[in-house]
């Protein structure tokens, strides 16, 4: 582990987490097929379908993995035998915050019955609770990641907009909005902000429709004016982390064993101390999964993790360091 210095000062090390529910991760990596009926669209750009994600990626580290998990449904093939939870945001998020998987933090599905933070809290509540000094901060568009404590109290700040009740392209747009506040007249220390409008926009059309595109691309201009706020703050270190809780079937929906389903994502980048993404040669993670974000969080913040708390997960190795060009024109 280590330890960069203290809180808030130049040079220390701090964290945003960006988690994007339901993204497919192989509509990052490919051009899509044209809907049935229609024909074929010219070649996407290298950058498409989310230059800003992508660019990151290029910039980078990424790879993907499988959860290992998923409630058998009649259309899988080869999933597991024996699962723990369905592949619904409840069980995802609750893996990605605490550095466990379901059969540990207790959540199965989005009822959110048998979660156990009290013996699995957050990586941010844990942060906060190593270094009191800290500055957390948790800015969210699905609430039920606050009201049924994924994010617990212990956070020091946690801003809460309604998706279910007010949509999620509205609430994801108050959730951007906040998180840049707080990065250009705070000083937080470790961010997570959490989009919904993907996951929503696949369960009415798929994640191969017009609208799963709309939301997307909205995302990834949410995720660019984040990016802004950073570089505009000298003399730091920050580690970029973004992560989905699940996929979708092509024609919408989650929760059973296909890789669609179970395929998830993790990219990395490192923004160094002279304002601009620190160079890298692109990366491919091996392997990362849900639960390597929270080691990964704490190792970069300089929070010795505890053995006895259990995280089954790793700490993911920053990216490679070279002499390529960013592509930060896209990223504002």
């Amino acid at each position: 582990m280590t330890d960069n210095g203290e809180a808030g000062r130049p040079g220390r090390g701090k964290v945003l987490v960006v988690g994007m529910d339901g993204v497919r991760f192989d509509l990052l990596t490919r051009s899509r097929p044209p809907a049935e009926g229609t024909p074929a669209p010219p070649p996407l750009p290298p950058s498409s379908p989310a230059p800003v994600l992508r660019g990151l990626m290029a910039a980078g580290a990424y790879g993907s993995g499988l959860l290992p998990y998923g409630e058998m449904d009649g259309q899988a093939e080869g999933g597991p035998s024996t699962s723990m939870a369905y592949t619904d945001s409840g069980p995802g998020w609750s893996s990605v915050l605490t550095g466990v998987w379901p059969d540990r933090h207790g959540v199965t599905g989005n009822d959110f019955v048998g979660a156990d933070y009290a013996a699995h809290p957050d990586f941010l509540s844990r942060a906060a609770a190593a270094r009191p000094g800290l500055r957390t901060v948790a800015v969210v568009s699905w609430p039920e990641l606050i009201d049924r404590g994924a994010l617990g109290p212990g956070i020091g700040e946690r801003v809460r907009y309604d998706g279910e009740s007010d949509g999620y392209a509205s609430a994801d747009r108050l959730v951007a909005d906040a998180a840049v506040r707080r990065l250009t007249e705070d000083d937080p220390d470790l961010l997570f902000v959490y989009f919904g409008a993907t996951d929503e926009a696949g369960h009415a059309t798929g994640p191969l429709s017009p609208a799963y595109d709309r939301a997307l691309l909205a995302q990834d201009a949410h995720l660019g004016r984040l990016l802004h706020a950073l570089t505009a703050r000298a003399d730091e270190h920050w580690t970029i982390l973004i992560t989905t809780d699940h996929g979708h079937l092509d024609t919408g929906g989650h929760g059973g064993d296909t890789r669609a389903e179970r395929e998830v994502f993790v990219v990395l980048a490192e923004l160094g101390t002279t304002g601009d993404l620190a160079p890298s040669r692109t990366t491919l993670l091996d392997s990362p999964a849900l639960i390597d974000i929270a080691p990964t969080v704490l190792d970069r913040l300089g929070v010795p993790v505890d053995p006895v708390w259990g995280l089954a997960g790793r700490v993911l190795p920053r990216p490679v360091t070279s002499c390529f060009p960013l592509p930060t024109s896209e990223w504002s």
